[in-house]
């Protein structure tokens, strides 16, 4: 593979889809977001050195999910941002995918979020609004090959 197949952002190689919270999950597509932002994990460091050691010794933490905004253009109607909103005013997780288009076998990155805050963009008149989701990953972040 060369440095020219790279994934193009907004170039419909990927799609955020949010999950309809049944059994079996089903996944939709999230077409009124424009920007995913910060999507990922880290673990903090923790010193284990012991007596017998000659260096210091280090080992990962526990992995913590990344805080995700969502942006997304503000449609009248739109039952995901809807959704999404319902879901900060419950306290529920809320089930997302960041899925690469066109792979075989399908590829995709799957985490669960609690939102932790909501703000809308008015922008300037006549452009568009927008509202942005603070999202924080619950759990781990799985890259899936299915």
């Amino acid at each position: 593979m060369s440095s020219e197949d790279t994934l193009l952002s907004g170039a419909g190689e990927t799609v955020l889809q949010i999950g309809d919270g049944n059994s079996p999950e089903v996944f939709a597509d999230f077409c009124a977001i424009t920007a995913v932002s910060g999507l990922g994990e880290a673990k903090p460091l923790i010193k284990v050195t012991s007596m017998c050691d000659l260096a210091e010794v280090f080992r990962g933490g526990l992995k913590e999910g990344a805080e995700v905004t969502l942006t997304a253009n503000l449609i009248q109607g739109d039952a995901q941002t809807r959704g999404l909103f319902e879901s900060y005013q419950a306290d529920d997780l809320v089930n997302f995918r960041f899925a690469i288009l066109g792979t075989s076998p399908q590829e995709y990155f799957q985490w669960r979020a609690t939102i932790l805050g909501w703000t809308i963009d008015p922008g300037e008149p006549g452009s568009k609004m927008s509202m942005m989701f603070t999202t924080k990953i619950s759990g781990p972040v799985d890259w899936i090959y299915v």
